[in-house]
């Protein structure tokens, strides 16, 4: 059979024809990969719709605090290890005690077990010392041992709490900046509020012992008792402290305060300045029941002889013993 030829429009008619057909019948013509892979730029409009500017944002109390990114809320677990303390973890990840023990259930400092699981919260405090720039009262990371004992509290007349105790420092160096963190809690042992105390003494040289006191003005009602730990302390880069001898020393009651008179003496072969001294009074289990500290101006010569006649107000009495410690600065 002979076959006509073709026109070259022939083609282009059925072509036509076939998409009229498709397109009388309401079908739609899917987009090839090619369409499919085109350039986004191809579809966007040629005039883009103007952007509405954004205020500038300023810090406040929820603004997130630059560089803080790295605190997050998400908690991280520790395992105990020997020798680990609930001061010693919370100073490790930057916390307080009483948000670590709170995270755990409150749990008991004095129950710690090696391969115990804890919860370590996000703390707060690390942003807001960001925002202030003030780590005064942070833990040391790694804080010295210091051991506080002779703690005691007192209801005041007014609903406040008083909690008086001592620093005693085991080591073989001065300590400074040394900071205790007061927890008062309930009877199920969670932490309600906490307070810190600053000793007495700004160095506490080696095998002395420095008093503490925070009065909690307003404490909660459902405050049933407290605990004492170890906050801070550093070693001290201080001008040397020359301990004075006391000498013919007695303490005896007079009404209701407690009196101590005595005689200082300096030991040293310098002339002595900026002395101070701290009287510390105990009852029968050697718990913290008063003290004061002084300032004593005067210089005192090699060998020169201080008089001394302090009266302390007690928490409670009687009066078991009494220590004194007193120094001077070359």
């Amino acid at each position: 059979m002979a076959y006509a030829p073709t026109s070259p429009w022939s083609g282009c008619v059925v072509v036509a024809w076939l998409v009229w057909l498709l397109l009388a019948s309401g079908c739609s013509v899917p987009l090839s990969n090619s369409a499919a892979t085109a350039s986004p730029t191809a579809a966007l409009p040629t005039a883009r719709p103007t952007r509405t500017p954004r205020p500038t944002p300023t810090l406040s109390d929820t603004t997130p605090v630059p560089g803080a990114a790295q605190l997050t809320p998400t908690p991280i677990v520790y395992i105990v290890q020997a020798g680990d303390t609930l001061i010693a973890i919370a100073n490790k990840f930057g916390v307080s005690v009483a948000e670590l023990a709170a995270a755990n259930g409150n749990i008991n400092p004095a129950l710690l077990q090696i391969g115990q699981r804890l919860i370590v919260p996000a703390s707060a405090r690390d942003v807001s010392a960001a925002v202030s720039g003030d780590r005064e009262i942070l833990p040391t990371p790694t804080p010295l041992p210091f051991e506080v004992r002779g703690l005691n509290s007192v209801r005041t007349p007014t609903g406040s709490v008083d909690v008086v105790g001592e620093v005693y420092n085991p080591t073989a160096s001065a300590l400074e900046n040394v900071r205790v963190l007061v927890v008062l809690q309930d009877a199920a042992g969670k932490s309600l509020q906490e307070a810190v105390a600053f000793t007495a003494l700004e160095v506490i040289p080696p095998g002395q012992s420095s008093p503490f006191r925070v009065l909690i003005v307003e404490p909660p009602p459902d405050y049933v008792r407290f605990v004492a730990l170890p906050l801070r302390g550093e070693i001290s880069t201080r001008r040397r402290r020359v301990m004075l001898q006391p000498v013919e020393l007695e303490g005896r009651m007079e009404q209701v305060q407690f009196r101590v008179i005595g005689t200082l003496r300096n030991p040293d072969t310098l002339t002595l300045n900026e002395m101070r001294a701290v009287v510390t009074a105990y009852d029968a289990e050697r718990r913290v029941i008063g003290y004061r500290y002084l300032r004593l101006d005067s210089a005192l010569e090699p060998g020169g002889r201080l008089s001394l006649d302090v009266s302390l107000t007690l928490l409670t009495r009687p009066v078991a013993s009494f220590s004194l410690y007193a120094e001077g600065i070359p």
